[in-house]
């Protein structure tokens, strides 16, 4: 019998929305992969069916379906959307676990905007607020993969174009993802529930593309020596992950929350600053092109 639960995973090719959605699917819920290749997602979904099996479930209630979305193109982030409002009368959780790392910046996309703030944070944003009405009616859950990088925004150069260094540029980003889970957790609260989730370093070492992944020069290195030193298999995030989106008893009661995987963590300064929140997602309203009456506002 398949979960009720219909949870929208963007970024789930990747290390911890991959282990999400095997986890979710090992609890029956309808799983939609989201990413940017069809053919990419539709071996994500031939992999989960078979880790599946190998733990003799093939024969479960699991429905894994896919979209296709490019969320550094706004364009494509508006066609899911409305694929998904289409397609599945109930959403019922979300979770935003894409991200780009990209060096050589700034990356300026044909829409003039930078790359990673595109993928990081636009992107997500947008997309949260056109299925935010349907995640209203589905009592739903959106979850934010976080990093707990801090990096000071700069409002004269939000998307890190004019002063571009890429690890400054790529924990601005991170910054801002923490704010605006806060912000929306305010503006939606008793309709929608927003935590952030630091899922700690989740890399899947048996990945076979895994080595064309590595930044360049000395960051490459780094990571590969974190990686080697630190990383957790993406089980480790994907469980607690399922747990919150379908066991936990009161979604209300964790709304602004912020998690290092099952632990509950006080917030940081991005999530408790209600001016830095504020003033974010107002502009992440006017550069994503949204009607300013088309987003939730409680007074702040």
């Amino acid at each position: 019998m398949t979960n009720s639960q219909t949870v929208l995973i963007a970024g789930a090719t990747g290390n911890v929305g991959g282990g999400a959605a095997v986890a979710l699917a090992r609890h029956d819920a309808h799983v939609v992969l989201l990413g940017r290749k069809q053919v990419t997602l539709d071996a994500k979904a031939d992999w989960i069916r078979a880790a599946l099996a190998q733990d003799g479930l093939e024969h479960s209630g699991a429905a894994i379906d896919t979209l296709v979305v490019d969320l550094a193109d706004m364009g494509s982030v508006r066609h899911a959307a409305a694929d998904a409002l289409n397609r599945f009368p109930a959403i019922n959780g979300l979770i935003l676990s894409a991200v780009a790392l990209v060096q050589n910046g700034p990356n300026i996309l044909p829409n003039g905007h930078e790359l990673m703030f595109a993928t990081n944070v636009m992107g997500p944003f947008l997309l949260t607020q056109l299925l935010l009405e349907r995640l209203e009616r589905s009592d739903g859950l959106v979850l934010h993969v976080v990093a707990p990088f801090h990096e000071r925004i700069d409002w004269d150069d939000l998307e890190s174009i004019k002063k571009h260094k890429t690890g400054e540029a790529y924990n601005r980003t991170k910054t801002m993802n923490r704010a605006i889970a806060a912000e929306l957790a305010r503006r939606c609260a008793g309709k929608v529930s927003s935590v952030a989730f630091n899922p700690t370093f989740i890399i899947d070492k048996a990945d076979k593309e895994l080595q064309n992944r590595w930044p360049e020069g000395f960051m490459g290195l780094f990571w590969r020596a974190m990686a080697s030193l630190f990383a957790k298999r993406p089980a480790v995030a994907g469980g607690p992950i399922a747990d919150l989106m379908l066991s936990h008893e009161d979604l209300h009661g964790i709304n602004g929350a912020l998690f290092k995987l099952d632990k509950q963590r006080t917030p940081d300064k991005a999530m408790t600053d209600r001016e830095l929140g504020t003033r974010l997602w107002n502009e992440l309203v006017l550069i994503t092109g949204l009607a300013p009456d088309s987003t939730r506002d409680v007074g702040h």
